[in-house]
């Protein structure tokens, strides 16, 4: 039986200008020296558990205050955490979405230390933030060793799945079923009418249906929000309504939901590549290291 691919690494690049960065700066102003260091440890985290990414929520938190100590509470750890994101140190819209922590330059640098050596570097496709088409992110030698691979299973919105290992039924149960099985292809096909082609993306609703995103919808997205990657975006709101069922929108608010989502993101800019570790001049620094801090 072949061994399971190792994800993490035993070590990553730690840059000289690391404590001049002004991301890491303004942490360490905001949060004195124990918000430095947290930082650090938040960033070996990313390396040390999955190779580019960590998950990280309030047990998380708690136990990292006990390794802390110095009285550093767990809520304290939570805002250093936030303010990480808001910095740019971590991707504050993945993190918000999946509760995960990685950056553009992490993962550079993660496919710099194994894109070398190994046969097929996997990421997961909701949290990839690197241009695959850019030199500069994906060395050539490197590309056709990529994988992404989907956290969200693909579903056929005609198709209901079926369990395989289901015991034999007897003749009614099989009518109940097939009326059942009938019941959910009509409101399935229903929802799918609502769109002008097949979803490419499917948004969880408040009711437990479906709101299809098309290819169409992601072009006239595109077109009215340029500065934004629409598919990431996409992949985050579905990220958010997983993991916030309380809060999932209806059918008549999806839209609306969805275009204040990429508004937001427009006025931000969108997704640059590579911009937020670049400091006042437009040079980044650590391009030779693989781009961006973290």
């Amino acid at each position: 039986m072949a061994r399971p691919q190792k994800e993490n690494v035993d070590y990553w690049p730690f840059d000289v200008g690391l404590f001049q960065d002004r991301k890491f700066r303004l942490i360490r102003s905001e949060f004195g020296i124990k918000g430095a260091y947290i930082a650090l440890e938040l960033i070996n985290m990313a390396y040390s558990e999955n190779g580019y990414y960590a998950k990280f929520g309030e047990e998380d938190c708690l136990l990292m205050s006990e390794g802390v100590g110095g009285g550093c509470e767990a809520s304290f750890i939570m805002e250093v955490v936030r303010g990480c994101c808001r910095r740019s140190l971590f991707d504050e819209g993945i993190y918000n979405a999946f509760g995960v922590l990685t950056s553009h330059g992490i993962q550079q640098r993660y496919l710099r230390i194994i894109g070398k050596n190994r046969a097929d570097v996997r990421f997961i496709k909701e949290y990839f933030l690197l241009d695959i088409s850019d030199e500069r992110d994906v060395p050539a030698n490197i590309r056709n060793k990529v994988t992404l691979l989907s956290s969200f299973p693909t579903e056929n919105p005609s198709k209901p799945t079926e369990n395989p290992s289901k015991p034999t039924e007897n003749p009614q149960s099989k009518v109940k079923e097939s009326k059942v099985k009938e019941s959910k292809v009509k409101e399935y096909a229903q929802s799918a009418d609502e769109s002008a082609s097949a979803p490419e993306y499917r948004l969880i609703l408040h009711d437990g249906s479906y709101y299809p995103i098309s290819k169409e919808d992601i072009s006239k997205w595109a077109a009215l929000y340029p500065a934004v990657d629409i598919e990431q975006e996409i992949r985050k709101m579905i990220g958010w309504s997983e993991a916030n069922p309380q809060n999932r929108k209806t059918k008549r608010g999806a839209l609306a939901f969805i275009n204040r989502w990429l508004a937001r993101e427009q006025d931000k800019g969108g997704a640059r590549r590579g911009e937020l570790s670049r400091n006042d001049t437009g040079v980044n620094p650590y391009e030779k290291y693989g781009g961006t801090l973290v």
